[in-house]
């Protein structure tokens, strides 16, 4: 049986340089009668908070997790180096242009 998570919703964001954000959100989700962590780092590259009605922002890394796993110090990290984000984002374009028939 999978853990609960201490911690639920919004547990990082700061802002980009150039504008927009980088968060990371902890749901939980249920499964088989199990209660799943599961946490997502989101990236919004748009500055302008009147832009982003409407729009979801990419997820660029997930996982199985909450804010009690190495997994979670693994996202934070990522949320927190600027490089890493945009590697992530630029594989997050060269995965969609593969799929595009």
């Amino acid at each position: 049986m999978a853990k609960r998570n201490s911690r639920t919703g919004r547990l990082y964001e700061r802002e980009l340089p150039g504008g927009g954000y980088v968060a990371i959100d902890v749901s939980v989700e249920a499964r088989g009668g199990d209660a799943v962590p599961h946490t997502r780092v989101f990236v919004e590259r748009r500055s302008e908070a009147v832009r982003r009605s409407g729009h979801v922002p990419p997820c660029i890394a997930e996982a199985e997790a909450d804010d009690s796993t190495t997994a979670f110090s693994d996202l934070l990290r990522i949320a927190r180096d600027n490089v890493a984000i945009a590697r992530a984002l630029l594989d997050l374009g060269t995965a969609r242009e593969e799929h595009v028939v």
